[in-house]
């Protein structure tokens, strides 16, 4: 009776996690990177945008906030219990946070934000309306 009482503990607990330890509603982390690199880049431009006085653009903050959510497919619940999963495993988190910071350094570099030339050297603008 023991014996089934504990199998049955023990595949409860197991059915709760995932292969890696990662509790059920826990963002992994491949999603982790990518939710948390475009929540740096919405929390940089509103800090900019709004001279880092972040209550007078809080309704667009929020908002923006859950566009990403929706994006990545993720619950606040969910992004919750990941920020309290890893902030108890700080080994998981460092590897997370220097993706993060590598690919907001691939995409705020200056070389992706260069104007494309033009593939004649005879392009000339249009006035407008012609």
């Amino acid at each position: 009776m023991n014996r089934t009482i504990f199998a049955l503990f023990a595949l409860v607990l197991l059915a709760g996690c995932h292969r890696d330890g990662r509790p059920e509603g826990v963002l992994d982390a491949p999603q982790m990177v990518e939710f948390l690199s475009d929540a740096y880049l919405l929390e940089g431009f509103y800090a900019v945008e709004s001279q880092y006085r972040y209550d007078a653009m809080r309704p667009e903050v929020l908002s923006a906030y859950d566009y990403i959510l929706d994006k990545h497919h993720v619950t606040r619940e969910q992004v919750e219990q990941s920020f309290s999963y890893y902030a108890e495993h700080p080994e998981l988190y460092g590897p997370i946070q220097d993706s993060v910071l590598a690919r907001i350094e691939q995409v705020t570099s200056l070389d992706t934000l260069e104007a494309p030339k033009p593939a004649s050297s005879d392009f000339r603008l249009a006035p407008f309306g012609e």
